[in-house]
């Protein structure tokens, strides 16, 4: 019997051969298909993993960025309400048209003065004072139908006070060592700033000086206060009119350059510290891998140095960043919060001044021809005329950034950096420094700033429409027959006014958080973000 079952399987031994070969073939292809649909398997989930870690990563420095915004709008809000001081000039206009008599009785009679206080007054019965109310007294930031609010309230006490300061001291001081010492020790004081001799340089060099009526200081708010005759009511209107357009506008290029700046600032350092986090995961499964290795049986007779990989060192001494440039990158926001907010308002003056100087306070406008003025003084603040004839968008370099070493070194210091720290040599700032101006230069930035922009002008005027115009929509919807309704001039200030203390203090703020939602501002974001591909090269 076992002697057939042997002749069995030998005549049948090449068929029983090859069946076992087709059967060990399979399996171990089997195995092999299996083992690399784990792998693929495994990669799949890694990629999603890293990818979801990137988006996390990305959603969180957003939501920092529109935090750390939000922190330094209070800095950015007191440096322009105060430098332009819309409300002190309407207390001004007040005062000047409740007490006419005893601001002419407070010049001698035969003093010049007394000629300028006349024509004055006559200028307020001229054609300038065509917005005057019936009771000889309309404040800017008073409601539209007459109901003052808190904030000419505090204003009103803040002149009383210094009405009274400025009385005993001219009745004690002779008015030449009144206005010379004075004036003379706080223009000293005022020129020691860095941020005011930068300005000055700047408007030398090409621009053409500003109005002596513009208050871009408290200091010349106070001495105007102090002195109110030496401007007539005339020129008080024309002075409210010009500088509550060029808040609003400062407003809204300030806020918008602040936010952008903020998102290149934090991007970048988001990337540096992603990039520093996927090195050191990296490095720990290098670690866990030769752990793995030197406790096995293979470590004693062959040695693996494959997983040294010195390449990976030096990418993250690299890529290293530390706290002292984390915070002398982040402290380069200083200089737009203090300086370059008034370049920009000295741009936005002059396309104010040459745009609104001819529309009268009286003239009616409707949204749409607010709109087309606010567009034209942004096409004179945006664009310069080259020698050539053409126009040129600017890219605010000199609004977001100190231009030399010299003022950059002031700007850290002036932002609590240890004079040592400034100036010692950091390369990892420098190159962070470099990237920054890299980026304002470019046209994706050119092109996000002008979207966000007109999101910025879009929310002004839908304040405006609210606050100036809601009433009109309301009342006149059927007596004016579908036309669009019209506003004067004047009645449009007190909206603005308003409007520029909630975009620098209202909570929510809706201009933030507009300019934070737009898509342009998070492909710009994901651009910076994702910018290490040479990295790895």
């Amino acid at each position: 019997m076992f002697y057939a079952l042997g002749n069995y399987f030998h005549e049948r031994r090449r068929g029983f051969t090859k069946a076992v070969g087709y059967v060990g073939g399979a399996y171990y292809i089997g195995r092999y298909v299996s083992e690399r649909l784990a792998d693929v398997r495994n990669s799949i989930l890694q990629e999603r993993a890293a990818r979801e870690n990137l988006r996390r990563r990305f959603e969180q420095n957003q939501q920092d960025i529109s935090f750390t915004v939000m922190a330094l709008l209070p800095t950015l809000g007191q440096h322009i309400l105060h430098g332009m001081d819309v409300e002190g000039v309407t207390q001004e206009l007040q005062s000047y048209s409740r007490a006419p008599k005893a601001r002419l009785e407070f010049q001698a009679p035969p003093a010049p003065s007394e000629s300028s206080v006349t024509s004055s007054v006559e200028n307020l019965q001229g054609p300038e004072a065509d917005v005057r109310s019936e009771n000889g007294s309309v404040s800017v930031v008073s409601s539209v139908d007459g109901v003052p609010t808190d904030m000419s309230a505090s204003s009103a006490s803040w002149v009383d006070q210094f009405s009274s300061m400025g009385s005993s001291q001219m009745s004690a001081v002779p008015p030449s060592s009144a206005g010379g010492d004075a004036s003379g020790s706080s223009r000293s004081s005022t020129n020691a700033d860095l941020a005011d001799s930068m300005l000055t340089t700047s408007s030398a060099s090409g621009s053409p000086p500003l109005d002596s009526s513009t208050n871009t200081t408290s200091m010349e708010s106070h001495r105007d206060v102090l002195s109110p005759v030496t401007r007539s009511k005339a020129e008080l209107w024309r002075e409210v009119k010009i500088l509550t357009f060029t808040r609003t506008l400062t407003v809204i290029y300030s806020i918008t350059l602040l936010s952008l700046f903020t998102h290149i600032q934090l991007n970048v350092l988001g990337r540096s510290k992603y990039i520093q986090s996927m090195i050191q995961q990296e490095q720990d499964e290098r670690m866990r891998e030769q752990l793995q290795y030197s406790t096995s049986v293979y470590s004693l007779f062959w040695g693996d140095k494959s997983l040294e990989d010195p390449d990976t060192d030096e990418l993250e001494e690299s890529e290293n960043v530390s706290e002292e440039t984390e915070r002398k990158y982040l402290t380069l926001s200083w200089w737009i919060l203090h300086v370059g907010w008034k370049d920009v308002g000295e741009r936005v003056r002059r396309g104010v001044e040459e745009v609104f100087e001819g529309v009268s306070l009286k003239t009616k406008l409707s949204s749409a021809d607010l709109h087309r003025l606010i567009c034209d003084v942004r096409r004179r603040v945006e664009y310069e005329v080259t020698f050539e004839g053409k126009e040129r968008r600017i890219n605010f370099m000199s609004t977001l950034l100190p231009p030399t070493p010299e003022t950059l070194q002031h700007v850290l210091t002036q932002g609590g950096i240890p004079s040592w720290v400034a100036t010692a040599h950091d390369p990892t700032f420098d190159v962070f420094l470099s990237e920054t101006r890299k980026h304002v230069c470019s046209g994706t930035f050119e092109r996000v700033l002008e979207v966000c922009l007109d999101a910025a002008t879009d929310v002004l005027f839908r304040g405006v429409e609210k606050h100036v115009f809601g009433s009109k929509y309301e009342s006149d919807d059927v007596s004016l027959g579908g036309q669009e309704p019209r506003e004067r001039l004047a009645a449009m200030l007190p909206g603005l006014a308003r409007w520029c203390h909630l975009a620098l203090e209202g909570l929510p703020n809706e201009l933030v958080d507009g300019l934070a939602d737009a898509r342009e501002v998070a492909a710009l974001s994901a651009i910076i973000y994702t910018s290490y591909e040479d990295r790895f090269r």
